[in-house]
């Protein structure tokens, strides 16, 4: 779009001098004008003739209130046809206030196929854990929750550092793989899942598969520390599954951590209160995937935004069974868009969520490090490409 040619346009009177000019040099006269006998033959819209029919089937793309828990919204499965091929599934929830309302539109690329996430997926354990003290203990603080083994009080640390270290790979007290594996130890594995169907409404996923490693305590307790009672324990262990889910239910549970604060309470996590979310906010803010960041400095606004929020989780892996490197990533980002104040408007509220799910054919498992270096470029460069068209609203222009 030319911003100088909209600016100038402003002004009829200018528009009208420039084309009566324009009408003086090419000659035109009472039998042949310049702009009422211009003719289609020279019309850059003349090839979209034959397409009329179906663009006048097309409307606006319609924003919707955040929907209720187990509803799965209506998602536009063609929206997304623009990202490369090398994105097997996505999808993306753009939000929007009206009169103070959350508004949300979705769009989706094989947005319901189940796949592996990779550790995209290992925040859901944690969300069912404050799920279920927040249930059972409305008044406990969740600052004051530590994990510990029942057996050796001194190997503990406090649900905040775990959350922390899960995202962070920073290892302070584990193992990524074996912090979330001890978080799937305070659910049986078909109520994690039943539950997260429950959320999302997507009663094809599956969610009973483990991380790759033995949890890091195999029967851990939560207690709260300011009064020393014990808040959850360990379940009996049961035959595991697979961790298969789709791309909108990430973008669902990011979505729901991020705008939590202004959602409905039957759209919220069930019992999960603000607070007791700091942890999980605070701990996706420190994902090491920075797509997000990579993409403002494409776009040039990484000095511009104001407010920012970015709350995401990597997910990343070389498949054997598929011959494949696969990359997944789940992300919220927030942030005042000051661009539209160069057009005489106010800045906006920019907010959206998004799941991503790349694979690249690998030929040989031993070394494939040209595929990930790819792969991590392509990754970096669609979520750039989904930003640059929420910041330009192009993702919500037709549906």
């Amino acid at each position: 779009m030319n911003q100088n040619l909209l600016k100038r346009a402003i002004n009829p009177d200018q528009v009208f001098e420039k084309l009566l000019q324009i009408a003086l040099n090419q000659g035109a006269n009472a039998n042949h004008l310049a702009f009422l006998d211009r003719g289609i033959e020279n019309s850059p819209y003349r090839d979209e003739i034959e397409r009329y029919s179906t663009y006048l089937k097309q409307k606006s793309m319609m924003f919707r209130p955040y929907p209720k828990l187990g509803q799965i919204p209506d998602i536009d499965p063609d929206a997304l046809d623009f990202l490369h091929e090398d994105i097997k599934e996505a999808c993306v929830c753009i939000g929007r206030w009206n009169q103070g309302q959350l508004q949300t539109l979705w769009a989706g690329k094989n947005h319901l196929e189940k796949a592996q996430f990779w550790s995209s997926t290992k925040i859901i354990p944690a969300l069912n854990v404050l799920s279920q003290v927040n249930s059972k203990f409305p008044g406990s603080a969740v600052e004051n929750w530590r994990i510990q083994n029942p057996e050796d009080e001194l190997q503990s640390a406090s649900f905040e550092a775990i959350v922390e270290d899960i995202v962070s790979y920073e290892k302070q007290i584990d193992s990524s793989n074996a912090l979330s594996a001890m978080l799937k130890r305070f659910e049986t594995r078909e109520k994690l899942e039943k539950w997260l169907q429950t959320i999302t409404g997507n009663y094809d996923l599956e969610f009973r598969g483990n991380y790759g490693e033995n949890p890091w305590i195999m029967n851990p307790e939560l207690v709260d520390s300011q009064n020393k009672e014990v808040l959850l324990r360990a379940v009996s262990d049961e035959g595991t599954g697979e961790n298969l889910v789709s791309a909108y239910d990430l973008t669902r549970i990011i979505s729901m951590i991020g705008w939590h604060y202004h959602l409905e309470s039957d759209a919220q996590f069930p019992h999960v209160n603000w607070k007791s979310l700091q942890p999980i906010i605070k701990g996706l803010g420190k994902d090491t995937a920075r797509f997000v960041d990579v993409a403002l400095e494409m776009l040039g606004l990484e000095n511009q935004i104001r407010f920012p929020v970015i709350l995401s989780k990597l997910g990343h892996g070389p498949s054997s069974l598929r011959q494949t490197i696969e990359t997944t990533y789940m992300a919220l980002v927030q942030f005042v868009d000051p661009l539209p104040k160069s057009t005489g408007n106010s800045a906006k509220l920019r907010s959206v969520a998004m799941t991503l799910r790349g694979v690249i054919p690998i030929q040989y498992l031993e070394n494939f490090d040209d595929e990930s270096i790819r792969l991590d470029a392509r990754m970096a460069a669609e979520v750039t490409e989904i930003l640059r068209r929420v910041i330009t609203e192009e993702l919500d222009e037709v549906a």
